[in-house]
């Protein structure tokens, strides 16, 4: 009888803003319409938006910051998973638009992602938890699932799910 090679099928997940890159683009926060402070993509992980405050996520949409954005350490081991057929997904608070910007950073090395999940729909998305659905689907569909985000609040509701979780 002849032996069946079992491979596992593994995915790996990654955040984009400073987990595979870090770009210039900032986040204004506006008071009643008016800019009043700039925000780093890790301080607006942490920020409360307070009485008559909104997020304005316009650099966040300019694919030249995306681009142009430097590769952080994770970028060799998403070139390494992809070399050896893996499937790597990016999964990111950014609105869709960024999605072909994203897919033209990832081409800079050489690395396609299987699929790249936008969950930033409007300010009021609830990032944390649409990650969370996300990852379930690409669970339900794997052996392995490994996530690498550097949000506290992405890592806690994922490190509740059936995957391998990595603060950067």
């Amino acid at each position: 009888m002849k032996r069946k090679e079992v491979t596992m099928k593994k995915a790996f997940v990654f955040d984009f803003d400073d987990t595979l890159a870090s770009t210039n683009a900032k986040v204004l926060v506006t008071k009643y319409g008016v800019p009043s402070q700039v925000l780093t993509a890790a301080e607006y992980n942490t920020y409360r938006l307070a009485d008559g405050e909104d997020f304005d996520f316009s650099e966040f949409k300019n694919p030249e910051f995306i681009i142009n954005g430097s590769p952080l350490g994770l970028i060799e081991l998403a070139k390494d998973i992809h070399a050896e057929g893996h499937s790597l997904y990016i999964l990111t608070a950014r609105n869709e638009i960024a999605s072909s910007a994203i897919a033209g950073f990832l081409a800079r090395f050489n690395i396609t992602a299987k699929m790249i999940h936008c969950v930033g729909k409007t300010s009021d998305t609830n990032i944390a938890r649409a990650k969370q659905t996300v990852l379930m689907s690409i669970i339900d569909n794997h052996d392995v699932t490994y996530f690498y985000d550097d949000d506290d609040k992405n890592i806690e509701l994922a490190s509740t799910l059936d995957c391998r979780v990595k603060k950067v």
